[in-house]
């Protein structure tokens, strides 16, 4: 916005100087005039001659948190449009759960259960919720998609990792 400003302040530099050249006929105001055109042309060019694309920043995927938390024991998949995205899986490790770049401690867990959070007139949106301990996040909801019967999956596969947690394996 900055850079616009400055531009339009030459613009008006210009603007004025051309309309005293038409009414008095000095050709100072003219030639002034035209040099704050010509700068301003100049400055404009060169930024965007200069202008750089911004870096698209990456995307993070499954492969990144298993990069970041080491192998998991297993993967529960929640939501199959979006396997491949931290939303879209919990990974299950020998006493947390990485959901979404966020670590859950098997011991933290209080609760699973699952609800439809639909909006009338749109399609069902099911999503599990795990109640914790923890003060700061202690609800976790996990997207499943629009059907109830694989959110029910979920939940027996989380209780299923969750039952494994004082196993060693």
């Amino acid at each position: 916005m900055k850079q616009a400003s400055n531009y339009i302040i030459l613009g008006l530099f210009a603007i004025g100087g051309i309309t005293i050249w038409l009414i008095t006929g000095q050709a100072t105001m003219l030639a002034f005039s035209l040099f704050v055109i010509i700068i301003a042309s100049i400055i404009w060019w060169s930024e965007l001659k200069n202008r750089k694309e911004p870096i698209p920043e990456e995307t993070p995927t499954i492969d990144n948190l298993i990069e970041k938390y080491g192998q998991p024991d297993d993967i529960i998949v929640t939501d199959p449009t979006h396997a491949e995205e931290p939303q879209g899986a919990i990974l299950v490790y020998h006493d947390t759960l990485v959901y979404d770049q966020m670590e859950i401690p098997k011991a933290d867990i209080v609760d699973l259960t699952f609800n439809n959070a639909m909006i009338p007139y749109l399609p069902a949106d099911y999503q599990v919720i795990i109640t914790t301990k923890d003060k700061n996040q202690p609800l976790v909801r996990i997207h499943t998609g629009n059907d109830a019967n694989w959110a029910q999956e979920v939940i027996v596969a989380i209780k299923r990792a969750y039952s494994n947690k004082g196993q060693s394996e």
